[in-house]
């Protein structure tokens, strides 16, 4: 009897040390995942912080270096155009420069360095540009237009400037690819004096040119090169005031571009006399395939 009791209760205690093992493990069990719950929440909460930290810095980087390289960008497009300005301009005084020192410049005793005589000649020229068309509708315009050099400038100028196309003739196809961009530039490039022109004047004379009686007058007085090239750019300056909605008289440059391609590519004492050609064809082909002009 005694040793069943003594089982009893051994039995007895098995089962309340069991229960309180059980107990205790799994309360503190329970904590502890509680707590390592809290500890990986807390953990992960502190990754998404810096992640989207992150996150907010490598935005903020890239709108910085979106605003460094706009910013960048503009001033190297302004750059560019600057120094593209400076480029012309001295490949034009150096041209100048070069013609004080011939000696048919010297003898004709121009008191001043051609650089300066150059900006005179095309301020007087600029004052009162010809007229391109209506010569039909006012028979004294054809006189105007016909004497209009010898009225905007002095004997002495015109002189001048007949001795520079006699004597560079050599070099007029070279020169005259440098003075057409610089003509063109007024829009970009800062003017001193009227210098460069303005598109408006250029084209007027470009019109003068190629649609008066007067221009043309002019240009078949001179030697077949230069009435050739000056015709060319003439068409490229009147087509550039076009797309530009400048072409304030109307000059239609069409009837002159396929004939003008043909006499230039067949005539031998152009270097260029390809591209010449080919760059009229596709003005002809713009204005016949994309629109009429304005």
């Amino acid at each position: 009897m005694r040793r069943n009791k003594g089982l009893l209760f051994l039995a007895i205690a098995l089962i309340i040390g069991g229960l309180l093992v059980f107990y205790f493990s799994y309360y503190y069990g329970k904590e502890g995942g509680k707590q390592s719950a809290v500890q990986e929440a807390e953990k992960q909460e502190v990754m998404d912080r810096e992640e989207r930290s992150q996150e907010a810095d490598a935005v903020t980087a890239e709108k910085e270096a979106e605003g460094v390289s706009g910013k960048q960008g503009v001033e190297g497009q302004a750059t560019d155009v600057q120094d593209e300005c400076l480029r012309m301009e001295k490949e034009l005084t150096e041209f100048l420069a070069y013609l004080d020192k011939k000696d048919y410049i010297r003898k004709l005793g121009i008191e001043e360095d051609m650089f300066t005589r150059f900006k005179k000649i095309v301020h007087r020229l600029s004052l009162n540009p010809p007229t391109p068309a209506g010569e039909g509708l006012k028979n004294d315009m054809i006189i105007k237009n016909i004497y209009h050099f010898y009225r905007a400038l002095s004997s002495q100028d015109l002189k001048l400037i007949r001795l520079i196309l006699q004597n560079e003739s050599d070099t007029l196809e070279i020169n005259l690819a440098a003075l057409y961009p610089w003509l063109m530039s007024a829009d970009k490039c800062s003017q001193e004096h009227g210098v460069p022109p303005s598109l408006d004047t250029i084209y007027r004379y470009a019109g003068f040119f190629v649609n008066s009686i007067g221009g043309r007058v002019y240009l078949f007085r001179r030697k077949t090169r230069l009435r050739l090239l000056m015709n060319y750019y003439c068409l490229l300056i009147i087509h550039e005031a076009d797309k530009k909605k400048m072409n304030s008289f109307g000059i239609d440059i069409r009837p002159f571009l396929e004939p003008l391609a043909e006499e230039i590519e067949n005539y031998q004492f152009l270097y260029y006399r390809k591209e010449y050609a080919g760059k009229l064809i596709d003005l002809k082909n713009y204005y016949g395939g994309k629109r009429k002009i304005s």
